[in-house]
């Protein structure tokens, strides 16, 4: 079928985002970033001065219109950082999943090509309930395996193409993702409002937060990630058994067979049921990982909050973290602050201002700001089951890929690309989409 018409039109009328002055108390000293993906740079910051700061991101409602339901209409497509070389150790293969997470594939993958789970790698998690085309990486794997891959549970599985490389991916290993969303309902006022809050999310980026499929099902991620780091391991068994919280120590265990993570815990439970400490460790690291990532993510979601209230999403005061497009961390010094706002202003957005995702770094300011998280920032200490050494990531993130409109069959088809990590459904909620869902995801 040909694609309709674009929809987008030219640029029209673009707001600013304000940004005011905070404090300018100097926050202690970086820690190197882990990985060069983690090495890109922002900066944010600059004191007042007398330029006049842009005006604040509003919000409007684009009535009437909304995300259609079905994996079908909510399409991603990861951009590879690069291509596999066609030699090494790893077998790189890239697959199509439909109602499946990414932790479900890596174990499949795993089973048919009778590698340990700690072979097979990924750049990112993609959700569940949508059709998303990823690389994965099984170190000693054979290619003729793949013909016994079995879909997860529920799930749809297709391998697209395969190759080799000497290296495994891991997270962050990617470029950025391209997303095909598939909309209706609203007027032609509704597609006209749509089309202003779109161009003024180009011109003042979308704001970086974390979206609800980051924290689980009914944001059980969260609530075990929140019971463990506190020292209750008891609790967060529970909370894998049954997010709702209604299961009980003395109620039986499950039957059924539990896929994912959180089933191993329940495994483990079942050989050992009064060790529920045991049993969280049993389901490996990807476990603790994904539950510290939940909480640093509701730590970040809150500073986000908090310097957008104070107009300081575009604004760089001296101290504060920034990055450059494509570069790495560092902090605005007096002299180079307001350059700096310049430069992190709407329609330049050559710098960003970052917020933590807490580990070994602590700053008096941020840790105020993320008070209405409900996380202790020393459950990243090198001791807790939650252990990181934290890093950082832009409050703000442009568009990689502009985005753009089309009518076909009826539905409004909104593409766009974003760089790793940033959410497609915090597009649809910043642009005020009516009934943006929230994707169940085991991410």
């Amino acid at each position: 079928m040909n694609p309709g018409p674009n929809l987008l039109g030219a640029s029209e009328a673009r707001s600013e985002p304000e940004a005011s002055e905070g404090g300018s108390a100097r926050p202690p000293a970086l820690r190197t970033p882990r990985y060069a993906s983690e090495a890109r740079s922002e900066p944010d910051a600059s004191e007042g001065g007398s330029a006049r700061p842009p005006a604040r991101v509003r919000r409007a409602k684009v009535r009437g219109m909304r995300l259609l339901p079905g994996a079908a209409h909510f399409q991603v497509t990861e951009l590879p950082a690069y291509p596999p070389s066609g030699a090494g150790e790893h077998l790189y293969v890239r697959v199509e999943k439909e109602n499946a997470n990414s932790d479900d594939v890596a174990f499949a993958l795993a089973r048919a090509t009778r590698r340990p789970a700690r072979d097979v790698g990924y750049a990112g998690r993609k959700d569940r309930s949508a059709i998303a085309r990823q690389w994965f990486s099984i170190r000693l794997a054979a290619e003729a395996d793949l013909a016994k891959l079995a879909a997860p549970a529920g799930g749809r599985l297709a391998v697209l193409e395969v190759g080799r490389h000497r290296n495994k991916l891991r997270l962050g290993h990617l470029a950025g993702n391209r997303f095909r969303l598939g909309l209706a309902g609203g007027d032609a006022a509704a597609l006209a409002a749509l089309r202003a809050a779109l161009d003024r999310l180009t011109q003042c980026g979308v704001e970086n937060r974390f979206g609800a499929q980051r924290f689980g099902d009914r944001g059980a991620n969260l609530a075990v990630a929140r019971a463990w780091g506190s020292g209750d391991a008891a609790r967060a068994a529970a909370l894998c058994i049954d997010p709702a919280g209604a299961w009980r120590p003395d109620d039986p265990l499950p039957d059924e067979f539990r896929p994912g993570l959180f089933g191993r815990v329940v495994g483990a439970l079942r050989r050992a049921p009064a060790e529920p400490e045991r049993a969280l460790r049993a389901a490996g690291p990807r476990l603790a990982k994904l539950l510290a990532s939940a909480a640093q993510s509701a730590v970040f979601n809150a500073v986000l909050d908090a310097r957008r209230e104070a107009g300081l999403l575009h604004r760089a005061r001296p101290g504060d973290v920034l990055r450059r497009a494509g570069g790495g961390l560092f902090r605005a010094s007096p002299e180079d602050a307001a350059d700096a706002t310049a430069r992190a202003a709407p329609g330049r957005l050559e710098l960003f201002a970052t917020g933590p995702l807490p580990g070994e770094d602590v700053q008096a300011e941020e840790l105020e700001w993320s008070a209405p998280a409900g996380v202790d920032w020393a459950w990243f200490g090198a001791r807790s089951p939650l252990a990181s050494p934290g890093t950082r990531r832009e409050l703000v993130a442009p568009f990689l890929e502009p985005p753009a409109l089309e009518l076909e069959g009826g539905i409004v088809w909104l593409s766009f690309a974003l760089p790793p990590g940033s959410y497609a459904t915090e597009v649809l909620t910043q642009c005020g989409v009516e009934g943006s869902r929230i994707m169940s995801s085991g991410s």
